[in-house]
């Protein structure tokens, strides 16, 4: 907890850092909604209907919608599957920066610093990337294809409530295996930075050992960090239901909301990040064992005085 306690103060020592991040990520927002929202004023041709969906979500209107306008919003719906990569990739190149910004705590945020540190270790980052997701879809993945098998395989002798709960555990074990594969790969992100290792396979694989020897401190950690985060959205959808959007007043005050979630979102991956990194400082690291080089043969000069072999004669 002491690792915890001391990456969140460096984070609020660091709002700036969070504040640049949350901006970005704010402005790509935008490059999605204001066309989106432009193209919505256009297509619902002054309907009424579109207001009863501040109440809540109504499946006929949107339907309905969708297929009388489907053509004009099909485009917009590709960019915003574009900017999801791009938001993947930037959570990816933000990863140096950050942890440049957690190794110099007595420092003061310098932002071009920052984009040097985001620059510089993004391509490691981007292979690292590459083989997290390569162990996320084999190793979690195939809890999804046991789980698929065994439903099938007990079809006949289960209710739908017993199947339920079948596919249930096996999910739940694709869950937990996935972020422990997630958080070994943000461990793999910072012994990288710490070793300057270039090797993903390598790092991945000594990051892997560190975390299953002190499960506690790596993965449980990672795991309260998640609890946090679903402890947010929670709070979100509370407000979201004792909030009428019934007015201007009442709109504004549930995008003051959104933005605020948003940016605790950002906040948490960067204190998750700078804990990491802090854990990584207190691990014993794995001695290296030294092979012994091998010694070269002696190497003696002929003498001329002794007799020769026949074969040489």
């Amino acid at each position: 907890m002491n690792s915890l306690v001391t990456s969140f103060r460096q984070t609020l020592r660091s709002a700036r850092l969070v504040w640049l991040i949350y901006g970005i990520t704010l402005v790509l927002g935008l490059v999605a909604a204001l066309p989106f929202f432009n193209t919505l004023k256009v297509e619902d041709q002054n309907s009424l209907a579109f207001l009863n969906l501040l109440n809540g979500f109504d499946y006929t209107i949107f339907s309905d919608f969708m297929h009388r306008s489907g053509r004009a919003i099909s485009p917009l719906v590709n960019v915003g599957r574009w900017l999801g990569l791009v938001y993947i990739f930037l959570s990816v190149f933000f990863a140096g920066g950050i942890l440049l910004r957690f190794s110099q705590p007595a420092n003061r945020f310098n932002s071009g610093l920052f984009w040097e540190g985001c620059a510089h270790y993004v391509s490691r980052f981007l292979r690292l990337f590459g083989v997290t997701l390569l162990f996320v879809i084999v190793g979690a993945g195939i809890w999804l294809v046991i789980g698929s098998l065994v439903s099938v395989a007990v079809s006949d002798s289960y209710t739908e409530r017993g199947l339920f709960w079948i596919g249930a555990v096996f999910f739940a074990l694709f869950a937990l295996t996935a972020t422990l594969l997630l958080c070994i790969g943000d461990f793999a992100k910072v012994l990288m930075f710490r070793e300057d290792e270039h090797g993903a396979f390598r790092a991945f694989g000594q990051a892997g050992r560190l975390v299953l020897r002190n499960p506690g401190k790596t993965v449980g950690l990672y795991w309260l960090m998640i609890l946090l985060g679903t402890a947010l959205f929670g709070i979100y959808f509370l407000l979201d239901d004792a909030i009428l959007m019934n007015g201007w007043l009442t709109i504004f005050v549930m995008f003051v909301i959104q933005q605020t979630l948003i940016f605790a979102r950002v906040g948490l991956k960067v204190w998750w990040l700078g804990t990491a990194y802090t854990i990584y400082q207190t691990l014993p690291k794995p001695t290296p064992v030294l092979r012994p080089a091998p010694m070269p043969d002696p190497i003696t000069e002929p003498n001329g005085d002794a007799p020769m072999n026949p074969i040489e004669a």
